[in-house]
């Protein structure tokens, strides 16, 4: 089997181990091999200049026009960074409203699509129905399927209006569990009537309406419908998405480098498997070394009749098919048109209008540069690398409403014993503010007993949930509670501004 046929069949990251934005010897050993889809990542990333310059290298020396992938969701999934607008979390957009989510996405589309990136992996349709889940949280647009389908439709509209295609995932369904892929495999055991009207609803209802253009693959099992991860199980990527959803476009595997297939099964069995389960194209997002393996697995399937000609070929047909869809060879923008400024206004407006009070005993508006005590919660890091604020930013943001008297960052993981300290920075003359990162319901469990006596001490006490927003249930103590579905600057400072009650 030609190695130039074998190679289509996949979407390699590059740069692991070259500096930030480098054209370095593994991106020219992918080209020559014949890779038609290349995945941008935050470290190819300098500016919008260099990536148009980049993208052109790679346009350049690609037999056909060749698929430029990115995991571009918005908020605190977006690898296109610096110099691009962020925008917001899905489940931020739903607060925000259908044309904050079609605005969003055209011009995260059109920045991406000038410097030459034709495919963004969104916008995720997983319903997130397990408030406890750890990945996906603010990432879901709802635990409703209908709210889902229809923010999930207008964000689509946004990338087609820019020419870039879109991305449905994680397939089928990556809401109701309670483990990270990046780190396990997840069983989720509900039954097949709840996966098909609130988990699968959202890309049958895409699907019905064309609005995707690839499907992207969920590492989790579903044992009312397979035993077999959905990566991987040919009634979930064949009999169900191609046979009874009627999906005619690309399915790609989310990364085969996560552990729940990496470790389980090993890259060669896992892209043998998920490519003899329905996938068209295989993900491997960081390793030369996987990748390679992985190409030689696939080619060696083919020769010795582990995978037949006939998937071969219709993987093919649908690879071509979709790439007609891509803009010809003069997709790219002029040099002066990539030398854009993000949208500073329309990224203030997402957040400002995302921002949800959930609840006010009359601790707010606090008055502008009155003093506080700030305890602010570190954001876990996890294999997905998301883009959030950092502490000293936090402050500085903070600082520009209230004189910071006192502040304690907290680890999530910090013993019992380290939070005695806590209780010497507040008493009843004192404005507390928590702002917190938690993923999921029940992180900030552990938490809660220490939290709740510093909200019961403070003359004053206000929650702004950063992450997911379930914490506003949980520590119930506090006076006045908020919602910013993600930790971003333009978020806090949002919630900065309703706290002083300059938010309407």
């Amino acid at each position: 089997m030609n190695s130039g046929i074998i190679s289509r069949f996949f979407s390699f990251g590059f740069g692991l181990n070259e500096e930030k934005g480098a054209i370095g010897p593994s991106l020219i050993d992918l080209l020559e091999e014949g890779i038609s889809a290349i995945n941008i990542s935050a470290r190819n990333v300098v500016n919008p200049p260099s990536l148009w310059n980049l993208i052109g290298f790679i346009r350049e020396r690609s037999g056909s026009i060749p698929f430029i992938m990115s995991d571009e969701e918005g908020g605190p999934v977006k690898r296109l960074v610096p110099g691009f607008t962020r925008g917001i979390s899905h489940m931020g957009l739903t607060e925000a409203g259908p044309s904050m989510a079609y605005d969003m996405a055209s011009r995260m589309a059109r920045e991406a699509s000038a410097v030459g990136v034709n495919v963004f992996f969104s916008p995720v349709l997983d319903c997130n129905s397990e408030t406890a889940n750890p990945i996906i949280g603010i990432r879901s647009f709802s635990a409703d399927p209908h709210e889902t389908a229809r923010f999930g439709a207008e964000f689509c509209r946004g990338l087609h209006s820019a020419g870039v295609l879109t991305t449905g995932k994680h397939f089928p369904g990556h809401g109701a569990t309670r483990e990270d892929s990046h780190l396990c495999l997840p069983v989720v055991e509900i039954s097949e009537k709840t996966f098909r009207s609130v988990h699968l609803f959202p890309f049958e209802k895409l699907i019905g309406e064309g609005h995707l253009d690839f499907l992207m693959t969920a590492h989790i099992v579903y044992p009312s419908i397979d035993d077999k991860p959905a990566t991987l199980s040919r009634k979930i990527l064949t009999t169900i998405a191609r046979e009874e959803l009627g999906f005619t476009g690309v399915i790609i595997t989310d990364c085969l480098e996560m552990d729940a297939m990496k470790k389980i099964y090993g890259i060669e069995r896992a892209t043998v498997d998920a490519f003899n389960a329905g996938a068209d194209m295989i993900l491997l997002s960081h390793t030369p070394e996987l990748q390679r393996r992985a190409i030689e697995a696939l080619k060696g399937a083919v020769e010795d009749g582990t995978i037949p000609m006939r998937r071969v070929k219709e993987s093919l047909l649908r690879i071509e098919e979709t790439r007609e869809k891509l803009s010809r060879p003069d997709y790219r923008a002029g040099f002066s048109q990539v030398l854009f400024a993000p949208d500073d206004l329309l990224q203030k407006t997402l957040a400002e209008k995302s921002v949800v009070i959930g609840r006010n005993g009359g601790d707010i508006p606090l008055e502008k540069n009155s003093a506080i005590v700030l305890v602010e919660l570190s954001p876990t890091v996890t294999g997905l690398n998301e883009v959030e604020v950092s502490s000293s930013e936090t402050r500085r943001i903070v600082s520009r409403f209230f004189k910071i008297e006192r502040s304690y960052t907290l680890g999530y993981d910090t013993p019992p014993d380290k939070l005695v300290v806590l209780e010497e920075l507040v008493d009843s003359n004192t404005s507390l503010v928590v702002i917190t990162a938690s993923r999921g319901s029940e992180q900030i469990k552990p938490l809660k007993e220490t939290l709740e006596s510093l909200a019961r001490k403070s003359g004053k006490s206000i929650l702004i949930s950063g992450r997911d927003p379930y914490d506003v249930g949980t520590l119930e103590a506090f006076g006045a509670s908020m919602k910013t579905f993600g930790l971003l600057p333009g978020s806090i400072e949002a919630a900065c501004m309703a706290i002083c009650g300059e938010l309407k």
